[in-house]
């Protein structure tokens, strides 16, 4: 089931002299329960594209279709949506330090629409804390865990309001080797639930552990062939290999 279909998204800043065009005619679809990773050098659009992807971002032009129907285009439904059908992972963690644990991974079942009582929340929070190995820190502040212990915050809180599409942004770059390795595994589990992770990263080692690599350069996808499964690329097993290696 295609979760996502962009057809010919452009996002360009500025006008006249001073118009940059961030992002050039981008098509392409993610399915249900598969990982994509974006690579290409800093500055190609790879974050202007998750962007538009996650709808924290409206193109200037081109077409977005979210799980079969058109993406709205007011920002109040927008948002509704964002809500429902996305999850994000910030390279920053974006956590807030000097709240609890839980009300952090609570925050988006605050907008949820209906209406989610407290004890619903927290109960969802302990479930998402859970499954990322960290239900012992519900009640402790962010600030005093550390940066891996963080950024499991981070995906307890994109996991929180089940989404069907986890949109992370360089999610390991400032992890060491082994909490990337234990990060990226856990956000590859997320596929046995049918959620479709899509990737922006550097890490060539992150990349052979997705289904699928789509290169960008100069707001552009890449060329065709750059577009394929890594089993085609000799990169790499589609899905989970046995053990923890990312390399």
């Amino acid at each position: 089931m295609t979760l996502l279909q962009a057809s010919g998204l452009s996002k360009t800043y500025g006008q006249g002299r001073l118009r940059v065009e961030a992002l050039h005619e981008v098509s392409l679809s993610i399915e249900s329960g598969e990982a994509v990773a974006l690579m290409g050098p800093s500055g190609c659009g790879k974050s202007t594209l998750l962007s538009l992807l996650g709808l924290t971002l409206p193109a200037t032009s081109g077409e977005l279709v979210v799980n079969g129907a058109l993406a709205p285009a007011r920002e109040r439904h927008r948002a509704r949506l964002r809500n429902a059908f996305f999850g994000y992972l910030h390279q920053e963690f974006a956590i807030v330090e000097d709240d609890s644990v839980a009300n952090n991974v609570t925050i988006p079942l605050e907008y949820a629409r209906p209406r989610i009582s407290r004890r619903q929340r927290r109960e969802r929070a302990r479930r998402a804390l859970n499954d990322v190995g960290l239900e012992w820190a519900l009640h402790r502040k962010a600030s005093e865990l550390s940066g891996g212990e963080r950024q499991r915050v981070a995906i307890a809180r994109a996991l929180t309001n089940e989404p069907h599409v986890v949109i992370a942004d360089e999610p390991t770059a400032a992890l060491d080797v082994a909490t990337a390795r234990e990060i990226v595994t856990l956000l590859l589990s997320m596929r046995e639930q049918g959620t479709s992770i899509l990737m922006a990263t550097h890490d060539p080692r992150v990349a052979d552990r997705c289904d699928r690599l789509i290169g960008m350069e100069d707001g552009h996808l890449a060329p065709d062939d750059a577009e394929m499964s890594l089993t085609e690329t000799g990169l790499g097993p589609t899905r989970e290999p046995s053990g923890p290696s990312i390399g």
